[in-house]
């Protein structure tokens, strides 16, 4: 009787993406929702290859991604919500949203274009924790990327974390005080999304 062989197991960067309306709003338009959904995804795919990261699958108002490293995973991250502030900065306050952000490194399983394991089901949790707007991350990846932010990682306290207790230490990495918002990114950024009602 054959063995099957086991499936190989790869330590990766698991990070969730969710889009959500910004603290006090909320969406009442479907098709609304429909098109910031649409948006979130091309600033996604759009940054995404720069970072080396792969799009595992979309979700309802989010992603499934994959990096090789934690490094990349964060300056993906901390890129992408940069470009939502740019975006949210030449929109009207209704179409206005946040992203927010989970990530961990840990093993993962490879089957049929999916990702499966702790890894991934760490970074979910990771991900529902986050308030809107913020990125948070394991200590694993924080390990990798020490030394390497113009900020040093936050390390959420039980209070933050409403007293879910995880395996791993959880931290909130932010974006640096200053980050391209104008002149050739926000072109970048109308451009991309397409949109006729930027503010001028």
């Amino acid at each position: 009787m054959a063995v099957e062989a086991p499936e190989p197991r790869k330590l990766s960067a698991i990070m969730f993406t969710d889009m959500e309306a910004p603290a006090g709003q909320r969406w009442d338009d479907d098709a609304l929702q429909r098109d910031l959904r649409e948006e979130h995804g091309l600033l996604v795919r759009e940054l995404l290859p720069r970072h080396g990261g792969r799009e595992v699958k979309r979700l309802e108002d989010g992603f499934l991604l994959e990096f090789d490293a934690g490094m990349s995973a964060v300056s993906f991250a901390l890129e992408l919500q940069a470009a939502v502030d740019v975006r949210n900065d030449a929109v009207a306050m209704e179409r206005r949203v946040a992203v927010r952000a989970g990530v961990h490194l840990g093993m993962v399983t490879h089957r049929d274009g999916d990702v499966f394991g702790e890894g991934v089901n760490l970074a979910a949790r990771i991900e529902s924790l986050a308030r809107p707007g913020t990125l948070y991350a394991s200590e694993t990846v924080v390990r990798q990327v020490e030394g390497r932010l113009s900020s040093e990682p936050v390390r959420l306290g039980r209070g933050e974390l409403k007293n879910i207790r995880l395996p791993v230490a959880v931290y909130r990495i932010d974006r640096p005080e200053t980050h391209r918002r104008g002149g050739a990114w926000l072109s970048r950024v109308r451009s991309l999304l397409g949109r006729g009602d930027a503010r001028s």
